[in-house]
């Protein structure tokens, strides 16, 4: 259960910033507690509706991989995930009005699969940036929306309340915030909300504040504050 708690509230996270066509995203992501630099996420297009991600210690070495495809229901997209840390893979493609879910913990581990039927609360990796941008108006209007996130490890949905809440210190003064909270009380015990940030005139994603979804050597999901840059 820790493990699909952790994983849950990442794959949140990272929610991969829907970055713009012909624009490039960089996350740095730090420990919330020693303030270290863990690693940076440099987002793009590839082309059309794929969303490139790779992720780079603070070394500059490249670690993990993502690229994701969008299609019919942006807020499911279809995503290839790479962690050469620990040889875990993740697959999720769709067919008709399901997705199929491949999942490996490791490289020399089985790999498991099961059929997930695809519908408008279903939240897949970073479609959950796309899911905020197409409720934008009912979130900042303060209207709380359920979600049901996939979470790969385990095959499985685990289900959010999203709402709009006050800024974590040290956001923009000018930004918009919601905050992810589990529905069950028993998933509520362990895991602090996640919040994002967000700017209100471009939608872009500007932090994020919770469990991430990239595993250390160890398997360790660690709690991170991404702030998100837009160059030109």
């Amino acid at each position: 259960m820790l493990k699909l708690i952790a994983t849950a509230t990442l794959a949140l996270c990272a929610m991969q910033v829907s970055a713009q066509a012909s624009k490039t995203v960089i996350g740095e992501a730090y420990d919330t507690d020693s303030k270290k630099l863990l690693y940076v996420e440099k987002h793009r297009y590839v082309a059309g509706n794929k969303h490139e991600v790779k992720y780079y210690n603070p070394a500059g070495e490249l670690f993990a991989e993502k690229l994701l495809s969008y299609g019919e229901y942006e807020q499911a997209p279809a995503f290839e995930q790479t962690n050469a840390l620990r040889g875990e893979w993740i697959k999720v493609t769709g067919q008709g009005d399901s997705l199929k879910v491949e999942y490996r913990e490791k490289s020399d581990a089985l790999v498991f699969d099961k059929h997930i039927k695809v519908n408008d609360h279903l939240l897949v990796d970073a479609g959950f940036d796309r899911y905020v941008k197409m409720h934008w108006d009912n979130l900042v209007s303060n209207q709380k929306m359920d979600i049901d996130y996939l979470v790969p490890s385990r095959l499985t949905t685990v289900g959010f309340e999203v709402g709009r809440v006050d800024c974590l210190e040290g956001t923009r003064e000018e930004a918009v915030c919601f905050a992810i909270t589990p529905t069950s009380w028993f998933v509520s015990l362990a895991v602090d909300p996640i919040t994002v940030a967000y700017d209100p005139e471009s939608h872009n994603l500007l932090r994020f504040n919770g469990r991430g979804n990239i595993a250390s050597s160890s398997g360790k999901y660690q709690t991170v504050d991404i702030h998100y840059q837009y160059p030109e």
